[in-house]
């Protein structure tokens, strides 16, 4: 309103000046006949034409604003126009002006009668574009400490604000115009390159998501599933094993074994730091002595029941900590039900425990993570197993314990490598007999060497490949391949 109210001011003080103006020129029609071509603002002009020079009275935003200057102008008997072209920052610019002089100095003698009346900063500039005439071009003594007003260049504060110099201040103005342009133009390419670098950051949630993914290639044990959501797994599972066994006292055959398990799992999330789950194979076993003998068996394993908890949260420093247990129960061909020498196995045959712990730490783009474990197989009784050495009655397997240290590295967003060795430790068996002496087994130690590698095919499905090479004299080594899958409840 209050614009509105100035320019009906203005305009009445227009035609009290001027009564003339209303009469032979409507407002409409003075402003449309004030504008200039703005084809001749482009920088080639202002390089190759450089012969004229005109007055600014006042520089705009707003092309209305600059209509009402024109007016004001007018009103004066002045011959205005407005000048409209683009900032270095592409902004509109409206410039208010008077005359094409063919001098500098033509110029400045103008400025001292426009001066008087409107008592408003002046700017000489070139008549093709928005650059001041420099200072370098003769300036009459008497005019020496005459105003002038700079062109805004960004909207900052009131539009109608300017910035006096004197004509001794243009030369260097003109310099620094320059290097501003050029200082802009190095700003704006350090800012292209920060938003290229800040889109190549990943985000926490996807820091967060790459080293799930590594963990879950290297081992289940190291990731949680998040609150209300299940996970399936599907994983299969190559074995070897190979071994001299002396046949009749003195004839030495190969015995080979070759497991395949299939194994199906599915866990859900209690909330982000508890984790319930179970899982059970599907076992092919195919055993081989020599070149004759052989025999293959097709059954269940064992189920088992695990769960997972991660007690702290995981800060920027501090590693991630998960504490992991389960329980076994012998669903499949249990070794002491089965006539030996002529069927095989596919489970334990043992109920057992276990309990363990892993940590993990993430030092971009490397993970690096341990765990242990101890594992506690009950005692069977009431075998009644008919074997070569008597009747077997009961088995009394002992503790087991192991660790495994590893790193994994991301090689993309998709793609990750790890690496891990692991060592067991298991102690003593005892082996009851109704009609013999019992029996005790040596304890044992292995270690293997594993390779894997994890590719996310989407945001809820893995493929992860493990390999299993043994460093102990053992022959033997394991393939694994698993499909985790993800989706909310």
């Amino acid at each position: 309103m209050k614009k509105l109210f100035m320019s009906f001011l203005i305009l009445n003080l227009a035609f009290l000046l001027n009564p003339q103006l209303g009469m032979s020129e409507s407002i409409q029609g003075i402003i449309d006949n004030s504008y200039t071509d703005t084809a001749a603002s482009s920088a080639s002009s202002v390089k190759n034409k450089i012969n004229f020079f005109s007055v600014q009275i006042g520089t705009f935003f707003s092309e209305p604003e600059a209509n009402e200057q024109i007016i004001q102008l007018k009103s004066k008997g002045y011959e205005p126009y407005i000048f409209q072209s683009i900032n270095s920052k592409g902004k509109n610019i409206y410039a208010a002006r008077i005359g094409k002089f063919n001098s500098y100095d033509e110029a400045q003698s103008k400025i001292e009668g426009i001066q008087s009346q409107f008592n408003i900063p002046l700017l000489i500039t070139y008549f093709d574009s928005l650059e001041p005439a420099p200072s370098s071009i003769a300036v009459p003594a008497k005019t020496k400490n005459a105003i002038y007003a700079l062109p805004p260049d960004e909207p900052d504060g009131d539009l109608n604000e300017t910035t006096t110099y004197t004509p001794d201040d243009l030369a260097s103005l003109s310099v620094l115009q320059k290097k501003i342009q050029e200082m802009e133009t190095e700003i704006q390419k350090l800012k292209d390159v920060s938003d290229i670098r800040r889109q190549l950051e990943i985000t926490d949630e996807e820091a967060k998501a790459e080293e799930e993914d590594i963990l879950e290639a290297a081992g289940r044990e190291y990731t949680l599933t998040s609150e209300g959501t299940f996970k399936l797994n599907y994983g299969v599972t190559y074995t070897y094993t190979a071994y001299d066994a002396i046949q009749e006292g003195s004839r030495i055959e190969d015995v080979a074994n070759h497991s395949i398990s299939n194994n199906f799992g599915v866990s859900y999330g209690l909330k982000n730091n508890l984790t319930v789950g179970t899982s059970i194979p599907f076992k092919y076993k195919y055993h081989k002595v020599g070149t004759i003998d052989s025999m293959d068996t097709t059954d269940f394993g064992d189920l088992k029941l695990n769960w997972q908890l991660q007690p702290f949260k995981t800060g920027t420093d501090l590693p991630t900590i998960i504490f992991n247990g389960s329980f076994g129960i012998p669903v499949g061909k249990s070794p002491y039900d089965i006539q030996v020498g002529e069927e095989l196995s596919t489970s334990s045959g043992i109920y057992d425990a276990n309990f363990g712990a892993s940590i993990s730490q993430v030092s971009d783009p490397v993970v690096a993570f341990c765990s242990i474990g101890i594992s506690y197989p009950f005692a069977e009784k009431s075998i009644n197993q008919k074997r070569n050495e008597g009747i077997l009655d009961g088995v009394d397997p002992g503790m087991g314990i192991g660790a495994s240290v590893g790193l994994g590295y991301a090689l993309s967003y998709k793609l990750n490598l790890n690496f891990s060795f692991s060592y067991s430790y298991s102690f003593e068996t005892t082996y009851k007999y109704k009609n013999a002496p019992d029996a005790k087994s040596g304890t044992g130690t292995s270690a293997s060497l594993s390779i894997g590698t994890g590719y996310k095919i989407s945001n809820t499905r893995n493929l992860n490949f493990k390999i299993g090479i043994p460093i102990t004299s053992v022959r033997t080594f394991t393939l694994g391949l698993s499909i985790p899958v993800d989706f909310a409840l």
